[in-house]
């Protein structure tokens, strides 16, 4: 076990490092099925996703705190371990008694030219795409510009993530309203995602508070001849729209403006639902616990809780509307704090588990002594 361990932390450390994977739990109720490690462009960081049997966790980890402090436990509670650097393979296989064996084979050639092939991206560089290059991403030529290749990354992410929701769908017509749209590069992502690269019939409404950034961004759809894509000025409260609405995304929305972004899909029936929460102010006045004074006594400490029980009320309550919420990584860390994604779908679920999930959440509500403002207005609607 001893060889096996320093043989990971050495591993870990290394900038030839692909990927790292703890499989096989040795407990069959364990929740986490599998971790996989990447590498980040911090060399003092470690991408770690914890994948469930129902969900994925992604998170950004200090390289150091990971080998100091999960390492060891990771090697306890799974039975397999692949490690993958350019040069070699390592597979270290964990008995009943804690004994390890590892097994290490060299790479060929031809593995390391598969190993090292360019990332499939969803819009990929170099190939001139005309929304990038008129907000500024790429070069006419198709060449992403040095310092918007996180923004490139950033938007091929959330494509991905809108491609998995969508795996399943038909070629019907599709209607998105992109709240608090900003300077739009994911409303502008996603009408060419649809409309160009799927081939759907596509309308999308932008929605934002500045009527300059709004002037722009119509300017530039019209520029393109995205005849589907339209912007406009207002508040989500205000917004109001006669025809069906299959899909709605809010990024970045200041405190309860996601709510009423969610209330405003339960309203219309929305199949989905994408949300990147921001500035969870509410719930930071209201938090209270008495055995965790502790912890809400520090301000960054209660910022960050407030911010995961904000959306962890938020999940509880579309679950208990019959909603499958998903949570997840949007981008690293390393470029916006503000990275939990809730992507969000109606499915088949009963009333028996409708309200099993509502009573979970009141029992959430009574641990926090919470009073959302999203909760009052699901209960003056009926949603709950």
């Amino acid at each position: 076990m001893k060889t096996a361990f320093e043989l990971l932390k050495k591993c870990l450390r290394e900038s030839d490092l692909i990927q790292c994977s703890f499989s096989s739990p040795r407990l069959k109720t364990s929740e986490i099925k599998t971790i996989i490690i990447k590498p980040t462009n911090n060399p003092n960081e470690l991408k770690v996703e914890f994948r469930h049997a129902k969900h994925n966790d992604i998170k950004t980890i200090n390289l150091d705190t990971y080998l100091e402090i999960n390492l060891n436990d990771s090697l306890k509670e799974f039975k397999q371990v692949l490690i993958r650097t350019t040069n070699k393979e390592s597979q270290i296989l964990i008995n009943k008694k804690l004994i390890s064996k590892i097994i290490t084979k060299e790479i060929k050639p031809a593995q390391k030219e598969k190993h090292n092939r360019k990332k499939n991206y969803i819009l990929p560089a170099d190939v001139p795409c005309d929304f990038l290059i008129e907000i500024g991403v790429m070069e006419p030529s198709g060449k992403v510009k040095p310092n918007y290749f996180k923004k490139f990354r950033q938007i091929n992410r959330f494509l991905e993530l809108v491609d998995d929701l969508f795996k399943e769908e038909s070629d019907k017509k599709l209607h998105i309203v992109d709240f608090g749209c900003g300077k739009s590069y994911l409303t502008f992502a996603i009408y060419y995602y649809f409309s160009k690269i799927k081939k759907r019939e596509t309308l999308i409404t932008g929605i934002d508070l500045k009527q300059e950034v709004i002037d722009h961004c119509n300017s530039i759809a019209k520029k393109l001849d995205y005849k589907g894509l339209k912007f406009a000025h207002g508040y989500i409260h205000d917004f109001k729209i006669d025809i069906p609405i299959d899909f709605v995304v809010t990024l970045h929305a200041c405190d309860t403006a996601t709510d009423d972004a969610i209330l405003f899909s339960l309203n219309h029936k929305v199949d989905k639902m994408m949300f990147v929460p921001c500035c969870q102010h509410e719930l930071n006045k209201q938090l209270s616990n008495e055995s965790s004074n502790i912890m809400l006594k520090h301000g960054i400490f209660k910022d960050r809780l407030t911010a995961l029980v904000t959306d962890t009320m938020r999940s509880q309550l579309l679950e208990s509307c019959g909603y499958k919420v998903q949570s997840m990584e949007f981008i690293d860390l390393e470029h916006t704090a503000k990275n939990i994604l809730l992507r969000c779908s109606q499915a088949n679920k009963s009333k028996e588990q409708k309200e099993q999930s509502l009573d979970k959440y009141k029992d959430f509500k009574k641990q926090w002594n919470i009073h959302p403002y999203l909760e009052q207005e699901m209960l003056v609607k009926k949603f709950i």
